[in-house]
């Protein structure tokens, strides 16, 4: 009978190239690090961090890793995810981090009860840091008004800082001149690229070795330059690419990655 479980056949003790990848063993790129200094410098200024990159180009688990870094005794992380929303919506979905539902749709209500939670966690001795993800999905009058949920009244000098993160639409969103109060208050952001090709042989080696507990050299060095380019270097391709070329190998009874296996692998299925 054909082998079907690649962990098995391979030997490995947990998949790898899997989307829920813990922290501690998530691979450490250089990008990742400098956007958690970042991220940090920019909160301890109580301002706002930008990340801004391609679909699968390791946003989000940037983000995981450099939110990981605050303590949660001495930090709360309100992690919100954008949306077609309006900025009622935003404020809804705030809330509800927060631990605050109501039924009414008054913003001045809203905010002031956005205002008191931060104040709870604040009197708690945490420092609330709101985390927005795929922000490049809120509508651009969002944009405008976005800064509230962080200023608060004068008799409250406290500032909510704030990561913002999304797609490269997010750009040409906080260029509007509508987000000119957002831009205002962004200290530093970073704008992610593809991994090189000594950072994808890495990355996929780290894969194998450490979250699999596999051979590293599992893949042949050709193999390990295909993926480079059938990848383009994005994290969550290369993630594709390498489970689909495992199975190709794993189907001809080799355990070995060739660069054939790339080649097949990197086919698109609708083709």
């Amino acid at each position: 009978m054909r082998a079907t479980d690649i962990r098995n056949y391979y030997g490995f003790k947990s998949y790898p190239f899997a989307a829920d990848v813990r922290v501690e063993d998530m691979y450490k790129l250089k990008s990742m690090m400098e956007i958690s200094e970042g991220i940090e410098f920019a909160m301890q200024q109580s301002m706002y961090f930008a990340i801004i990159g391609d679909v699968g180009s390791g946003k989000t688990t940037a983000l995981r890793y450099s939110m990981s870094r605050f303590p949660s005794k001495r930090y709360a992380v309100i992690n919100v995810v954008g949306g077609d929303y309006s900025f009622i919506e935003l404020m809804r979905h705030t809330m509800a981090c927060l631990g605050i539902f109501t039924r009414t749709t008054q913003q001045t209500v809203m905010l002031r009860s956005i205002y008191e939670g931060l104040g709870a966690l604040r009197e708690d001795g945490k420092t609330p840091i709101l985390c927005l993800d795929e922000a490049h999905l809120l509508k651009i009058d969002v944009y405008s008004q976005l800064h509230l949920l962080s200023q608060q009244s004068h008799q409250q000098p406290k500032v909510l800082p704030m990561v913002i993160c999304g797609q490269e639409g997010l750009f040409e969103k906080l260029n509007n001149y509508q987000a000119r109060p957002i831009m205002s208050r962004i200290l530093n952001g970073y704008n992610l690229k593809s991994l090189s090709q000594d950072e994808c042989i890495g990355y996929v080696q780290h894969q194998l070795s450490t979250i699999a507990g596999g051979d590293p050299d599992l893949f042949e060095q050709t193999a390990l330059i295909a993926v480079t380019q059938a990848s383009g270097g994005l994290p969550r391709r290369v993630n594709a690419v390498c489970l689909k070329a495992l199975k190709s190998a794993m189907d001809c009874g080799r355990r070995s990655v060739t660069a054939e296996d790339i080649r097949l692998a990197s086919k698109d299925w609708w083709q």
